[in-house]
């Protein structure tokens, strides 16, 4: 019988971490059907492989693509980098569960809901990926469940820590989304809301999490000067809930604290000694990127987003604000350098000439101090513009990444440079697993092409409970990238952030063709996971 595809002559990276070998994938009815010589057997199609790497298809394990694959199905721009898998539902932001009071609050607040194009019908877990599958998606997609929208539900989003009751109603809420397929929880201690949080919270909401078997995964208080403390926190929650750890996106944030990540290191692995199965990851990009909202002085975000904005058009709280903000003086947050603030996204269509600039640009032709201009942009724009500052350094993110508990991750959105989705955003979004593959691989040797691939996809796909992808072998499903060493690279950048790769060759999704070298095939054989 024949094989419905065939890819010879390359050699496996099975995703294991073991050395290359050179051998053939048969791919049938969705699945590997057979790995070794098979060159003589009969396909119904064939892909030549030689001089390219055969792996596994990569896995996000952080993700913010909750909804733009709901505007556009075919997630171009993760795709066609390899990515066959995304995990959304991170920083405590998952699109479920909400209710008909909380909804539409919930999307205009969280920052990444704000896409036209798609029907919030969902409230449930269930719901929302019944509504993924519905789609058919071009990608994999799991979601965890996340902390604002049920702090929402169960506390009013109140700008205060959870009593003990609201507690136990998010942990059943928490559980009533791991019943549903939900594959861990999530929290992002600095965003609306959920920065009233307290430990004790987020335990009590986390402790479901053990009865299951999944994660915990975090997007700390902060990583400026309060890093150290932050990593005590997580690690804190996760022993005392029982269950694993994933501290999202971890790197010292600002030169005050560059030189730290071996000691936050050295905290996880002390952890780990106790028994606590603690780990992270890191995106590969010097420059971060997020709401500068978030910075914001907390009394300044007390009574969600509306009382915010309402502070934002007071001119005396806006210089209060603006002077808290530089100073630092909470630790949450670096003091900004204005002149390296890139606006990476806006809110409002209307302030999209922002992107690709940074506030010091900005306030320089509105004839404002930067501080200033940055307060009343804010108001302008609900409160929603993005910021990409240069806040990592290159030996801080080598060692996170290169260290056996840090796997790579895009932290960002699938996304297309045409259609509904075709504005700019950082070119995370594009670039970020062949920038792996290319600069910490090939170019400065900080992975082996073997550790690169395995972080890409058996570790992230065992984080969240995912056990039929991630590695290649007979029976599992068929999620395959074809890649070529010698050329894989990012051409995405700040300035153009909408570039496709170049060096991915061909990507295969539960046994179908959806990128080659002539580009997206159409394809849409995505799971819901």
């Amino acid at each position: 019988m024949a094989f419905d595809l065939l890819i010879r002559g390359g050699r496996l990276l099975d995703g294991t971490g073991s050395p290359a070998l050179r051998a053939d994938l048969a791919i049938t009815d969705g699945r590997i059907g057979a790995i070794g010589a098979l060159s003589e057997r009969e396909a119904d199609a064939v892909i030549d492989a030689s001089g390219r790497f055969v792996a596994p298809g990569f896995i996000d394990e952080h993700s913010h693509s909750d909804v733009t694959f709901l505007v556009d199905p075919h997630a171009q721009s993760m795709v066609r980098q390899g990515v066959t898998t995304l995990i959304v539902g991170l920083c405590g932001m998952s699109a479920a569960p909400v209710t008909d009071e909380t909804r539409e609050e919930y999307r205009r607040g969280a920052p990444l809901f704000g896409f036209d194009g798609y029907e919030w019908s969902w409230d449930s877990v269930a719901g929302y990926m019944e509504t993924v599958r519905s789609i058919r998606p071009s990608v994999n997609v799991g979601t965890l469940v996340g902390h604002q929208p049920v702090r929402a539900v169960a506390t009013g989003a109140a700008s205060r820590p959870a009593t003990a009751d609201e507690s136990a109603q998010m942990a059943r809420l928490i559980e009533e989304a791991l019943e549903q397929g939900a594959r861990g929880f999530s929290t992002g201690l600095t965003y609306q809301h959920t920065v009233f949080a307290d430990t004790d919270e987020i335990v009590a909401a986390a402790k479901p999490l053990k009865r299951h078997g999944f994660g915990y995964h975090t997007h700390m208080r902060g990583q400026a000067a309060n890093l150290l403390k932050s990593v005590r926190e997580a690690i804190s929650i996760a022993e005392r809930a029982g269950c694993p750890l994933v501290i999202s996106h971890l790197y010292p944030a600002g030169r005050e604290v560059w030189g730290q990540a071996g000691a936050a290191v050295e905290l996880v692995e002390k952890a780990r000694e106790r028994g606590v199965d603690a780990s992270w990851d890191v995106t590969p990009w010097l420059r971060g990127g997020g709401p500068l909202a978030q910075s914001l002085p907390l009394w300044m975000r007390e009574g969600g987003l509306d009382a915010t904005l309402e502070r934002l058009s007071d001119p005396e709280l806006r210089v209060r604000a603006g002077a808290e903000l530089e100073s630092g003086t909470d630790g949450t947050s670096m003091r900004p350098d204005w002149d390296d603030y890139l606006v990476c996204r806006a809110n409002l269509p209307e302030n999209r000439g922002w992107m690709g600039r940074t506030i010091g640009e900005i306030a320089a032709e509105r004839g404002e101090p930067p501080v200033d201009a940055a307060m009343k942009m804010l108001a302008e724009d609900d409160a929603g513009f993005w910021i990409a500052p240069t806040i990592k350094c290159d030996a801080d993110i080598d060692m996170l990444l290169a260290h056996p508990l840090g796997v790579p991750t895009a932290d960002a959105f699938a996304l297309s440079p045409e259609g509904p989705l075709a504005y700019q955003d950082r070119p995370n979004s594009y670039g970020t697993f062949p920038r792996v593959l290319g600069r910490y691989v090939r170019e400065r040797g900080v992975l082996t092409w073997e550790t690169a691939v395995q972080k890409m996809t058996s570790i992230p796909a065992s984080r969240v409970g995912v056990w039929d992808r991630g590695v290649l072998r007979p029976g599992l499903k068929a999620d395959v990238v074809v890649f070529d060493p010698s050329t894989v690279i990012e051409k995405a950048d700040y300035e153009r952030p909408q570039e496709y790769p170049i060096g991915i060759d061909w990507v295969v999704v539960n046994g179908e063709v959806t990128v080659s070298p002539q580009g997206h095939t159409g394809a849409r054989a995505g799971e819901v996971i």
